[in-house]
């Protein structure tokens, strides 16, 4: 299958998607993006390794620490995003889609990715 054609969904598929609830079908829509921007599911990610990841901002904040934080979420997982020395960055609110590059770490039990490279996907 290259890069132009659609992907094709089995029968169970389309049944599972049809009685899922719309948190998951959101997930599901979620995963198949960054999939289909090449990214790897959060799922996949290992910490200390630099990843690329795409996803759905759900929520930014100033943190505790001198930054901007923000929350990813890609359908299989999530991360938080800090920008050190940042208050604010116009693009990144709540509903924007990333692709994002950094190196994966752990911090307090979460995923985290410190000053992240970022592209705007809509």
């Amino acid at each position: 299958m290259t890069g132009q054609e659609p992907r094709r969904t089995s029968l169970g598929d389309r049944l599972r998607r049809m009685f899922s609830s719309p948190e998951q079908q959101e997930a599901q829509d979620r995963a198949e993006a960054a999939r289909a921007a090449g990214a790897t599911p959060l799922s996949q990610c290992h910490v200390r390794q630099k990843v690329t990841v795409s996803g759905t901002v759900t929520s930014v904040t100033d943190s505790t620490t001198p930054g901007l934080e923000a929350v990813l979420e890609d359908g299989t997982g999530s991360v938080n995003l800090v920008w050190m020395g940042r208050r604010r960055i116009e693009c990144v609110t709540p509903g924007r889609d990333l692709l994002v590059t950094g190196r994966l770490s752990e911090e307090e039990g979460r995923q985290v990715i410190f000053n992240p490279e970022f592209e705007i996907l809509n």
